[in-house]
């Protein structure tokens, strides 16, 4: 096969542009996807996987109401109208046949699933699905229709190809100029489909869009803005990333390396629906900063943006580290860790610190002594009066009394980005004129998560749009005038 005998060259072979090549596939058209990694899937291996949609079938089997129109207005309700309204609009409307696909191709649900979930605003309806074993369930069952196309010579996949630029023929965007082990490779099709994924794994284009904003990152590694930097060098342009809002409870390990995992170690600060605070927070300084109790993801967030505040420290006492619930189960800070766990990790002494008194633990933080025993005395204080004056905690069943004492570093991370290259509805990518590119898509979070959630985090509203964006741009990009 000539190189430019492409219907479509996907750059990416992880959520979006995986589904892109296999719904391309079922159409007869000939893709080529290049991926920079050794395998393919991309996130698909890191996220949790949840989506979001509203009308589904598994919904309907549950009895549970729902549809387009009510998940697009519970969107607006939690991010006040903004973001790209025709993608939101697009997005939901294209959810419930991607979740419907998966459904009657065997995936598996996990059980409890749909649910409402409440590590962002909660939606005001059970609509975010997800699979048994997070985003691999996807993976998985995307496979066997991958593997179809593979099969019939209609998506060829070669992988440690990092592309480096794209360029036109004539008018049209056709050429795709790789790297590989075995020098430069160029590649011609009639679409070139951008699926490259963020930029949360980038620190010096991440903090050229977020300036000030120090990056501790959960994101996927390969998520380097590649895409962003190529569209940029074609005179494309960015938006949203004033958007940007950090999710609260990654922990840096190793410390300096700004990475975190949240499946490795996260801090439940979220909210307290799950876990009720036996402890409290305190910036640098030694002092609370906000309610611990806050019921609301969105309210966390925006106070420690609004306050500068990029890591925080968790102070408890061994009370608080051994109480179990009503039913005897642990509940520690860190999720999915158990008391033991913790208790190892303190001796290590990396971003958990064991100290016999507030003094001696304030030393090991680095944060000045007097201020941190008084914040320490003042909540025993307000714990025997029931009553928070300063952020009005209702949630007051624990002092800070009981050595050992214990601190925690969390920070403000980053799971996904806010900032994207401008696309129109049809996911075009659109010069700094507003013009199209010719030949050039995108989809993914290389759109960023503002255009399809807006200044908020909406439940499943960056996987799910990167999987019905792609099938769509499958089903609907035109056969090459070449084939």
């Amino acid at each position: 096969m000539a190189m430019k005998d492409y219907d479509i060259i996907v750059v990416g072979a992880g959520t979006a542009g995986m589904m892109c090549a296999i719904f391309a596939a079922k159409r007869g058209l000939r893709t080529m996807v290049l991926e920079k990694a050794d395998h393919i899937g991309g996130a698909m291996h890191w996220s949790g996987g949840h989506m979001s949609a509203g009308g589904t079938k598994l919904q309907k089997r549950l009895g549970i109401e729902d549809s387009p129109e009510k998940h697009y207005e519970d969107i607006m309700r939690i991010n006040g109208g903004s973001g790209d309204l025709a993608l939101i609009r697009k997005a939901v409307d294209l959810a419930p046949q991607l979740i419907d696909w998966l459904d009657d191709n065997g995936f598996e649900f996990d059980p409890i699933a749909p649910r409402i979930v409440y590590g962002h605003v909660p939606y005001e309806t059970p609509r975010t699905h997800y699979g048994v074993e997070s985003a691999k369930t996807t993976l998985k069952t995307m496979m066997p229709h991958w593997e179809k196309g593979v099969a019939a010579g209609l998506i060829t996949v070669a992988l440690e190809h990092e592309v480096q630029r794209v360029s036109k023929i004539g008018d049209r965007y056709s050429k795709v100029h790789c790297t590989t082990q075995d020098g430069e490779k160029v590649y011609e099709g009639h679409h070139i489909l951008l699926t490259t994924g963020g930029y949360g794994s980038n620190p010096e284009f991440f903090n050229d869009q977020h300036p000030g904003i120090p990056l501790v990152s959960a994101a996927y590694p390969t998520a380097t803005g590649d895409g962003h930097l190529m569209i940029m060098k074609e005179h494309g342009s960015m938006r949203f990333s004033e958007h940007h809002l950090s999710s609260m409870g990654g922990i840096e390990n190793p410390n300096g390396s700004g990475r975190c995992d949240f499946f490795e170690g996260w801090a439940s600060v979220l909210t307290s629906v799950y876990r009720q605070p036996r402890d409290i927070y305190v910036d640098q300084q030694g002092d609370r900063f906000i309610t611990e109790d806050e019921i609301n993801p969105d309210t966390r967030e925006r106070v420690m943006l609004a306050n500068d505040i990029w890591h925080f420290w968790i102070i408890f006492d061994e009370a608080a580290l051994l109480e179990r619930d009503d039913q005897g189960n642990e509940n520690p800070i860190i999720i999915n860790w158990n008391t033991e766990k913790i208790k190892l990790e303190a001796e290590r002494e990396r971003f958990l610190y064991r100290a016999d008194t507030i003094k001696e633990l304030s030393d090991k933080i680095n944060i000045p002594a007097n201020n941190l025993i008084k914040t320490v005395n003042n909540f025993n204080a307000m714990v025997d009066n029931d009553h928070d004056p300063d952020f009005g905690r209702e949630y007051l069943k624990n002092k800070i009394a009981e050595a050992p004492f214990y601190a925690l570093k969390v920070h403000a991370s980053v799971l996904v980005t806010f900032g994207g290259v401008n696309v129109n509805a049809d996911l075009q990518v659109l010069n700094k004129e507003g013009d199209v590119l010719e030949g050039l898509y995108a989809a993914g979070e290389l759109i960023g998560l503002g255009a399809t959630s807006g200044s908020a985090f909406c439940s499943g509203m960056s996987i799910t749009p990167a999987l019905s964006f792609g099938r769509w741009l499958g089903d609907t990009l035109k056969r090459s005038n070449a084939s």
